[in-house]
């Protein structure tokens, strides 16, 4: 490890004293010839890493079953078919219900596994790289969802386990896909790489109502137990096309120089960026910037020590893993638990005509809503994105609450159009912008397992309310209906406050540029202002200090 310490140390040495560029050159050059200049715009940067686009879709690929996971069993609870197979017939609603117990059971047990999965894909994430993690969440969701398949009608508890196991693989999963694709991602573009999990999500569960609406129209015998087992079988497709085509990943070039391999790690970026028709990427450079960012960090660190747990709850680091955690449980504090998991029950038991139909429009829109901010990433600042993206899910909500109270079919589909537009908005703005904020928040040595703990908090909060949410929403339980959004109200209105004051601003900055602000304990209001010299350090005066406190 000494060794590679002293070669990361004398590489940068290199980078520091190299001499300067000549304005003029610069100039004439136009800036656009520095790939990671800010100036630059966006489009013409994505262009320049077309190449890695092949390797961050079959990421991509492997997490939209994420959003077939969190969707696909409670869309099954508008499905009568199975409801009857693992329920009972409850006379007072005339239907058949499966017990809120089993409903917490696989949605609490679940998320309470998912948090094994993340522990594991902590350690090993840093031990052994990133894409064979995914390989193994893979293996693990397949062999689940064969449990699921095969569960004999009038055992729900099988369901239970099957949830369960699938559970360890999506919580793998959950921690390793950020990270991955930030790392895959040029440094300037991390958070276009990490937001895209959000959009893989959001396009699973557009999956899976797509899914669920096919096998409601053509599956609609009350015995027929094809459609449900279609449902769970399309997960084979998404976690098997990773399977085939990982052995063709790049691992992830920081993993891998921060390893000490610093020549396979020129090799993944070269292989990432590089080919006969795009020779344009400036690999050096890129190659460079990493061995620049793992030098400030090793240096900042007991670099001759393998990163631990522990470390992450040590000075600056524990504020960027709390700042983290608060990002990413933030999509519960406005209310995403409930909104898109229970959306299609929901609209049942409020009366609303056509709700399967209603539920896919919801999640085309929520398709769109990601889409749009792919446009607005990097062109807004994430604080403004974030905090105003909290601010009007969480009116949505209060209004959802109101209009609850009324019991006629205008009612009805007033609470539609204000839950649409929660969708909209949630997708454009908190939801993506979320995995950005986790991946860039860190130190870079610690990603893998800050996300860890982040995706483990998240996990925990989701378990506590999968057991909840069932009780207080049930029609044979609390039945508070939409009411419950009173409660989202409330925590909205908290996360908002929480992230105006303490959410710094992270939009264009290196992690090594984030790196020193923290470590200069900047406020995080002031993070937009701050400058940096030719050599990258921070100038002190433009955040209102005189001497560094590094």
């Amino acid at each position: 490890m000494a060794s590679v310490i002293s070669e990361l140390e004398e590489i940068a040495t290199t980078v520091n004293e190299a001499e300067p560029v000549d304005e003029k050159e610069v100039d004439e050059k136009e800036v656009g010839e520095n790939i990671f200049s800010d100036t630059r715009p966006v489009k013409t940067r994505l262009w320049e890493i077309r190449n890695s686009y092949k390797y961050l879709m079959i990421v991509y690929i492997s997490a939209i079953g994420i959003g077939i996971d969190s969707l696909l069993f409670s869309l099954l609870l508008g499905m009568e078919s199975f409801r009857k197979a693992y329920g009972y017939y409850d006379e007072a609603t005339s239907g058949w219900v499966i017990r809120a117990k089993y409903q917490s059971g696989w949605n609490g047990g679940s998320f309470g596994c998912q948090v094994l999965g993340a522990f594991f894909a902590g350690w090993y994430n840093d031990k052994f790289g990133r894409k064979s993690s995914l390989a193994i969440s893979c293996i693990i969701t397949i062999i689940g969802n064969t449990v699921a398949i095969t569960a004999p009608v009038g055992h729900p508890i099988n369901l239970v386990m099957a949830k369960c196991v699938i559970g360890i693989g999506i919580g793998i999963l959950v921690s390793t896909c950020p990270v991955y694709l930030s790392e895959l991602m040029s440094p300037t573009l991390r958070g276009i790489g990490s937001m895209g999990i959000n959009f893989s999500i959001c396009f699973g569960q557009w999956i899976g109502s797509l899914i669920y609406f096919g096998c409601s129209k053509n599956y609609t015998g009350i015995d027929d137990s094809t459609g449900y087992k279609i449902a769970f079988g399309i997960q084979y497709l998404l976690v098997g096309g990773y399977l085939l085509l990982f052995w063709f990943m790049p691992e992830s070039p920081s993993y891998l120089i921060h390893r000490g391999k610093l020549e396979e790690a020129k090799a993944a970026i070269k292989k990432l960026y590089h080919n006969k028709n795009n020779t344009e990427y400036d690999i050096d450079s890129h190659y460079e910037i990493l061995i620049k960012e793992v030098e400030e960090e090793k240096m900042n660190a007991e670099s001759e020590k393998e990163v631990s747990y522990a470390e992450l709850f040590k000075a600056t680091n524990l504020k960027r893993v709390v700042l983290s955690i608060f990002a990413l449980t933030g999509q519960l504090w406005v209310g995403v638990s409930f909104v898109l998991t229970y959306i299609s029950y929901f609209f049942e038991l409020a009366g609303v005509s056509s709700s399967i139909e209603k539920t896919v429009g919801m999640f085309t829109l929520c398709v769109g809503g990601n889409l749009v901010s792919y446009f607005v990433i990097e062109r807004v600042d994430r604080r403004v994105l974030y905090i105003g993206g909290v601010a009007l899910c969480t009116i949505m909500n209060l209004l959802i609450a109101c209009v609850s109270y009324g019991s006629s079919q205008a009612a009805a589909y007033t609470t539609v159009v204000f839950v649409f537009l929660w969708a909209f908005i949630y997708e454009a703005t908190v939801g993506p912008l979320t995995y950005a904020l986790i991946t860039e928040l860190p130190q870079g040595r610690m990603r893998a397992k800050s996300v860890a703990i982040t995706s483990n908090v998240n996990s925990l909060c989701s378990f506590g309310l999968g057991y909840l949410i069932p009780y207080l929403f049930n029609p044979d339980e609390v039945n508070m209906g939409a009411r419950i959004m009173f409660v989202w109200t409330g925590t909205g209105v908290v996360l908002f406050v929480v992230m105006l004051f303490f959410l710094p601003e992270t939009r264009g900055r290196t992690a090594n540029e984030i790196e020193q602000l923290f470590v200069n304990k900047v406020g995080a209001l002031k993070f937009k202002r701050a400058k940096f010299d030719e050599d990258d350090k921070l100038i002190m005066s433009s955040v209102g200090k005189e001497v560094s406190q590094a």
